[in-house]
C-alpha cells in the first residue's frame, strides 16, 4: 500500500503478504462462503427456489452478496437446525428502478439484475424475503425497513405475500402509478 501508516500487507522487499492480511483473507473468505452457505440453504427451503440451476446461484446469491445486498436473521431461538431468514435488496437508479417494475408488470421472479444494478442508485428495493415462517418474513421485514433508513422502500409484490398483511399495510403506502403496478397488484412501498 503506498505509504499507508500501519499497513504492510506486502512485504516491500519480496512482494509477500504478510502474516496478518492471511489471516484477514481467510476469514473474509470463511464469512464469505459461510454466508453463501447460509443463503443457499434457505432458498432450497422454499418451493419458488427448488427449480432453479446452478448457474442461477452467480445473479441470485454472489452479485447481492458481493455488494452486501443481503441481510441474514436467525431466530433468537434458533437450534441452528431451521434456515436462517434472508432479506434481499437493490439500491438503485431510476433507469434500473424502471426495468424492476417492467419485471414485476410481466409477472418476473426472482429479478434479474446486472452486477452494476446492485448498487447504481438511491431507489431502495426490497426483492425477496426467504424465510421458514411467514412470523419470520414479517420479522425480517420489519427490521429491514428499520436497516434501510430510507422514506420509501419499494418490495416486490412477492414478498408482500410472504408477510402479515397488517403488519404489511402499517409499513405501506400503495403507490397508485402505473409502473407500480404487477397486473392488479401494486408494489408496495414502505414509509
Amino acid at each position: 500500500m503506498d505509504g499507508a501508516v500501519g499497513a504492510e500487507p506486502v512485504n516491500q522487499m519480496n512482494g509477500q503478504i504478510s502474516e496478518e492480511t492471511k489471516k484477514k483473507l481467510a476469514g473474509a473468505k470463511a464469512a464469505l462462503q459461510s454466508t453463501f452457505g447460509q443463503v443457499v440453504l434457505a432458498m432450497s427451503s422454499v418451493p419458488r427456489y427448488r427449480s432453479q440451476m446452478i448457474s442461477d446461484l452467480s445473479h441470485l446469491v454472489i452479485d447481492p452478496l458481493i455488494n452486501d445486498r443481503v441481510a441474514i436473521a436467525t431466530p433468537k431461538a434458533s437450534s441452528g437446525i431451521e434456515p436462517p431468514a434472508i432479506a434481499i435488496w437493490a439500491t438503485v437508479s431510476s433507469e434500473v428502478d424502471a426495468r424492476i417494475s417492467e419485471q414485476t408488470k410481466a409477472g418476473v421472479f426472482p429479478i434479474r439484475l446486472k452486477p452494476e444494478d446492485w448498487k447504481s442508485g438511491e431507489i431502495v428495493w426490497l426483492l425477496d424475503v426467504i424465510a421458514p415462517t411467514r412470523e419470520l418474513a414479517t420479522l425480517v421485514l420489519t427490521q429491514f425497513h428499520q436497516v434501510a433508513k430510507q422514506d420509501s422502500i419499494k418490495i416486490h409484490p412477492m414478498v408482500a405475500h410472504l408477510v402479515d398483511p397488517e403488519v404489511l399495510s402499517k409499513l405501506s403506502t400503495t403507490g397508485s402509478s402505473p409502473s407500480d403496478t404487477v397486473g392488479d397488484e401494486p408494489s408496495k412501498h414502505l414509509n
